[in-house]
């Protein structure tokens, strides 16, 4: 599983590129990949597909590090507000790796200095094979937010890919700078150790202060929380306004049986309508909170076939009816 807003982040890319994500990967994928919201995972399998499907389509096999060159702070979530609000380029990566799991299960990153030099590692956390295509794009985000954070555009840094050298290499020497390495044992970054001194030039201590107690908050709720729960949390997530938000459906994402889904779900001591409410209320409370649709289109959204239903099942979740939920809690308008 990987954090929705971070997948986003190709998605916005391959929009910005002239190209529309439903001719690379089914719509309904798409869908799922785009439409969740807040703290929700979606599938790293898509994910991972849509990126072989992007270099496919366009021929251009490090179109991985583009893409994750390209991201911004909106595609990191909390992970990223407490990332600018750190003192040095050290204390990013620290941070980094303390609150990485709220990016999903993408892998770790592990720092070592070597004298002069400083190696940051890309761990992969699984037996299969790691993908080349995430590799990529995993340095290529760390290179270019440490460049981002520091004020810094010339930072250069050398890589090593454990993958074997694609028939262009000017893409990844304009993006990194430094000498690429194929073939090695790992994936990761080479630079000046320097750097971990340099400082953020936008920290604010007070904010860092804020937002390091929300990330707390939300890596607590992650510990917390079944793999399992949160794996049905996004199969229904992105299947409610399909209307497709039932026990098989939610089994058939999962590949799985109904039976065997509610016979997990059991021994988990939790309840799949529990589970459903949870979801649907979240979503409810995000968009009557940052978006201006209609208590009929929020209805439609949520997979309710009407309107009066949804508003009896909010009022069950909040002691609220959808609309006092509205007035106590304004829009909030997004910059970018």
């Amino acid at each position: 599983m990987i954090a929705a807003f971070y997948a986003r982040g190709l998605i916005d890319y391959l929009h910005a590129r002239g190209v529309e994500p439903e001719e690379l990967l089914s719509a309904d994928k798409v869908v799922a990949l785009d439409s969740a919201k807040g703290n929700a995972e979606v599938s790293m399998a898509d994910w991972v597909a849509m990126l072989n499907a992007a270099i496919e389509a366009l021929g251009e096999p490090a179109l991985p590090a583009q893409a994750g060159a390209s991201l911004h702070l909106k595609h990191l979530g909390m992970l990223g507000h407490v990332l600018m609000n750190c003192t040095t380029i050290g204390e990013v990566q620290s941070q980094l790796a303390r609150y990485i799991r709220l990016l999903g299960q993408i892998g770790l990153p592990v720092l070592t200095l070597h004298g002069k030099k400083a190696h940051l590692l890309w761990q992969w956390p699984y037996d299969t094979p790691a993908p080349g295509v995430v590799a990529q794009f995993m340095l290529a985000a760390r290179a270019t937010f440490m460049r981002w954070f520091s004020g810094r555009n010339d930072l250069m840094f050398d890589v090593h890919f454990h993958f074997t050298a694609p028939s262009d290499l000017a893409p990844h020497q304009r993006l990194f700078g430094g000498a690429i390495h194929y073939g090695q044992a790992d994936s990761k970054l080479v630079f000046d150790r320097g750097y971990l001194d340099l400082p953020v030039v936008a920290a604010d201590q007070e904010l860092r202060r804020q937002v390091e107690e929300r990330a707390e908050a939300l890596l607590a709720a992650l510990s917390e929380e079944p793999l399992l729960l949160r794996q049905l949390k996004a199969a229904l997530g992105t299947r409610l306004a399909h209307g497709h938000a039932t026990l098989a459906h939610a089994a058939a994402a999962l590949d799985t049986t109904a039976r065997t889904l509610q016979r997990r779900l059991s021994a988990e001591r939790l309840s799949f309508q529990a589970s459903l409410d949870a979801v649907r209320r979240a979503r409810a409370e995000h968009l009557l909170s940052e978006s201006t649709a209609s208590l009929s289109q929020i209805a439609f959204l949520l997979g309710y076939t009407e309107q009066s239903t949804f508003q009896n099942a909010f009022r069950r979740w909040t002691g609220l009816s959808p609309g006092e939920f509205r007035r106590r809690r304004p829009v909030v308008t997004h910059a970018g």
